[in-house]
């Protein structure tokens, strides 16, 4: 049976030199689609064989026979020839006896791509190329991975990015396309110019990131039982045009951290096991304790808590006034470290 990759797993196998002469690209993420085409030009096409020996073409502007005609020609030149089949689930395919022949046996100078983001899984052909092609995962990443991916993306042009803030921009556009995500990340790297480590500041420039410091002034102010200034904060923020959800997002970005930090500083763990385990290095450690006044873990889990409560009140309940579901949550936030030492 062909090989079922997820993305990393594709990529990773480029890099060993080791390509599949079919592979079939499926989910929803468009971003990988593309990427994934380009990493197989750029893996077996020599420098300008593009032009003789790369076919593109949509499976609704062509028939089976042509494409697998396109696949059994040699190259040109001493690399592959590279046939691509954009919104493949669009070609008609009546019987699958052809494709079955040629998935058996494919041409071992060539590399065919079936891509399409809305492949209809109960058709013959999705089930046929199933039997031959190298499946290769293009679902969207949950919070986590596009954390992970954001931190990836931006090191690999020489920025470095915490951890927190890598979360706090894929929780600010969760749900977004990794293309989108990726012109926010081009325009953040224009922004700071010359490669450094990105500041909470810098994300002021991304469209649907909250303002990172002044929310993590916020969460600081909450976390230290400090009500009137943290309602004070929370007010000029939601005057000068602050999104309700937004801030709320870094407010709970923030809890998770210090409770991080609260958390591996209480187990006392050596600073390279603590950022394994929690992904915090001793410096941002100390920073969020310093910042918190060493608030109690229970302080800091009761507060995000709080949060995910905020967040159902604003969007299930359709709060009227945001003002009124954030000041609550400050001062029952606020009230616990008076209780808990």
């Amino acid at each position: 049976m062909p090989p079922s990759l997820g993305f990393e797993q594709f990529r990773q196998s480029l890099k060993r030199g080791s390509s599949e002469p079919i592979y079939l690209f499926e989910g929803e993420e468009e971003y990988f689609h593309e990427e994934g085409i380009r990493l197989l030009e750029n893996a077996l096409l020599p420098a300008g064989a593009a032009v003789v020996d790369r076919e593109s073409v949509l499976g609704g502007e062509t028939t089976l026979a042509a494409i697998l005609d396109l696949a059994s020609t040699y190259p040109m030149g001493a690399g592959r020839r590279l046939v691509i089949v954009r919104q493949a689930d669009r070609m008609r395919l009546e019987d699958a006896g052809a494709l079955s022949a040629f998935l058996a046996r494919p041409n071992p100078r060539a590399c065919l791509i079936f891509s399409d983001s809305e492949f209809d899984r109960r058709r013959l052909l999705y089930r046929t190329l199933l039997t031959g092609a190298a499946r290769v995962d293009c679902r969207p990443l949950d919070e986590a991975r596009t954390a992970a991916w954001v931190r990836d993306r931006l090191r690999g042009h020489g920025y470095g990015i915490g951890a927190d803030l890598a979360e706090a921009i894929a929780a600010g556009l969760a749900g977004a396309a990794l293309g989108r995500l990726d012109s926010e990340l081009q325009k953040l790297m224009g922004a700071i110019g010359e490669p450094r480590p990105v500041q909470p500041s810098d994300l002021a420039v991304l469209a649907d990131v909250p303002r990172v410091a002044d929310a993590f002034r916020l969460a600081a102010q909450v976390a230290r039982g400090e009500r009137a200034e943290a309602v004070a904060s929370l007010r000029a923020l939601l005057q000068a045009g602050e999104e309700p959800v937004r801030l709320l997002g870094g407010l709970a970005w923030y809890f998770r951290n210090a409770l991080r930090a609260e958390v591996a500083a209480g187990r006392r763990l050596p600073p390279r096991e603590a950022n394994e385990l929690y992904g915090i290095n001793q410096g941002k450690i100390e920073r969020f304790r310093a910042e918190t006044r060493n608030a109690p873990a229970p302080v800091l889990q009761r507060s995000l808590a709080l949060c995910l409560q905020a967040d159902r009140e604003l969007k299930g309940m359709g709060a009227r006034d945001p003002a009124h579901a954030f000041e609550r949550l400050i001062h029952r936030a606020g009230r616990l470290r008076g209780r808990i030492a």
